[in-house]
């Protein structure tokens, strides 16, 4: 079928990594649902399955999510580079900060930063994993923003191209925002012909979910339930039925 409607969306599972159940409900949300794109985090307590199971699914196109903050109470994680050389990324227990607001507050240093990052994709491309865009966990690009030469999500990009791969901000894409599966097909009805992102963090709502707790939930299966959303709105029968009447086009980074 023609794409009539002239819509194409990418659409982007992160946290690929950090919870069995995250990993598990990507890997779903690609084979029966419309997730074409999955971040990783490499320093993250789930990595060795994360890794496996995406071999499993070679054409799920998968990133590289930055990570440099850990804002759970548990799990918590900590750098792949050794950490005595980025002191600056750490807290008193020898984990990331919790959020860039304290890596700020606490003089977070450029070139350790930019050292973590580069020890994150070499980890990634050491287990063979065919990483094919970079983006950042928890929006810690505006670091150093008072200096447009500086800023570090500057870095990162300059870094991605370097790497050959594509930073996420080097596409012109309308962020679609949305907490639920009727939401989702409320805009998928009404949208526009362009180019759009839908970034989740889909996850099953099970007992190791709903023991996560810390960051912007703080409560005890807030953050389950909501990601738990996230993976049935991604494999909801109805937004599934709307792409394809309208004929949108479900796209992977490196189609664009």
């Amino acid at each position: 079928m023609a794409n009539q409607s002239g819509i194409r969306l990418i659409t982007r599972g992160d946290d690929m990594g950090a919870f069995q159940a995250g990993n598990q409900a990507i890997i779903s949300a690609y084979e029966y649902g419309i997730l074409r794109n999955a971040s990783i985090m490499m320093p993250a307590p789930h990595i060795q399955q994360a890794i496996a199971l995406a071999k499993q699914v070679p054409d799920l196109c998968l990133g590289l999510h930055i990570t440099l903050t850990s804002e759970w109470n548990s799990p918590r994680w900590g750098p792949i580079a050794a950490p005595e050389q980025v002191t600056s990324l750490l807290d008193q227990e020898g984990f990331f900060f919790r959020s860039s607001d304290d890596l700020f507050k606490n003089g977070v240093i450029l070139d350790e930063l930019l050292l973590e990052a580069r020890a994150q994709l070499a980890l990634a491309r050491a287990w063979n994993l065919n990483i094919r865009y970079m983006d950042e966990h928890m929006g810690i690009g505006w670091l150093f923003s008072d200096s447009e030469d500086r800023r570090f999500s500057h870095a990162l990009q300059l870094l991605a191209h370097q790497e050959g791969l594509i930073w996420h901000q080097d596409l012109a894409l309308q962020p679609l925002y949305c907490n639920t599966a009727g939401d989702l097909q409320s805009l998928l009805q009404n949208i526009s012909a362009g180019d759009y992102v839908l970034i989740t963090h889909p996850a099953y709502d099970n007992e190791e979910m709903q023991q996560v707790t810390g960051g912007n939930s703080p409560d005890a299966g807030q953050m389950a339930q909501e990601r738990d959303n996230d993976r049935q709105m991604l494999c909801d029968p109805g937004v599934l039925q709307i792409i394809q009447d309208r004929a949108i086009i479900l796209r992977r980074y490196d189609e664009c």
